[in-house]
């Protein structure tokens, strides 16, 4: 446990908790849980995760709160890098629903408070995926990438910087659009302009799969699919798929 352990730590930790908005659900301390948009708890068995992850060295991308990337840390893992972005202005935003203010201060400071009271060696990398390059972050017996590609302008590229940077194994979990799903062939649906969270393109559940094969992945395969509900009142469709033997793994941009 970390400097926050001890009863009398937790009010003060409540307090701090209430302060910050939170995408993740996380159990920081007995009692004080964090308000997030999406409670993963309950679902974490139907991702296909490894039991252990003894002596792995793993990557959390897009972490945002670090659910992920704290669990990958409980599962063993020698060594996590979870990366984000700091600034809000990095973010791929259509031009015409590009905000014209940016909130103040900093993404990433539910991470790093929970990763204070969690007393976690988690290490936060603060960049982009489109720039990331094993010459600078080492390779990767195994990538976590959850709900990040669909809402990037360039979907390939990410896949194609992930493939580079994974010598085993990614996990991934994206949104699959139903309504162009009936057809036999990849399709994907723009969605750029809908008035919602930033989304450019909805693949279809064997366009993501082709999408990673493309980007450099011998073997995809479709683990899981289910809902996850959020506190705002809609529930978002999930599809997990596995992917590993990439071709390009190592390879600098």
């Amino acid at each position: 446990m970390g400097p926050e352990s001890g009863a009398a730590a937790i009010p003060d930790l409540a307090q701090r908790v209430q302060q910050l908005g939170w995408y993740h659900t996380l159990e920081l301390a007995p009692g004080v849980v964090t308000n997030g948009m999406f409670d993963l708890r309950p679902y974490v068995g139907r991702y296909g995760l490894p039991d252990s992850l003894h002596g792995m060295r793993v990557l959390d991308v897009g972490t945002w709160d670090g659910f992920w990337a704290f669990e990958l840390e409980r599962r063993g893992a020698a060594e996590v890098i979870a990366l984000d972005l700091d600034d809000e202005r990095a973010l791929d935003y259509p031009p015409r629903r590009r905000p014209q203010r940016f909130p103040d201060g900093r993404r990433g400071d539910g991470f790093r408070l929970a990763k204070e009271v969690l007393g976690s060696r988690v290490q936060r990398v603060v960049g982009n995926i489109y720039d990331a390059d094993p010459g600078v972050l080492g390779t990767f017996d195994l990538v976590f990438c959850g709900m990040v590609l669909l809402h990037l302008r360039d979907q390939l590229l990410a896949l194609e910087r992930i493939a580079r940077l994974c010598r085993g194994t990614l996990i991934s979990a994206e949104e699959p659009d139903p309504s162009v799903g009936w057809l036999p062939f990849p399709a994907v649906r723009y969605r750029a302009d809908r008035d919602a969270a930033v989304v450019f393109w909805l693949p279809s559940r064997r366009a993501w799969r082709r999408m990673m094969w493309t980007a450099g992945f011998d073997r995809v395969r479709e683990h899981d699919r289910f809902r996850v509900p959020s506190t705002h009142g809609f529930s978002v469709r999930h599809v997990i798929n596995h992917a590993s033997g990439s071709v390009i793994a190592g390879q600098s941009v």
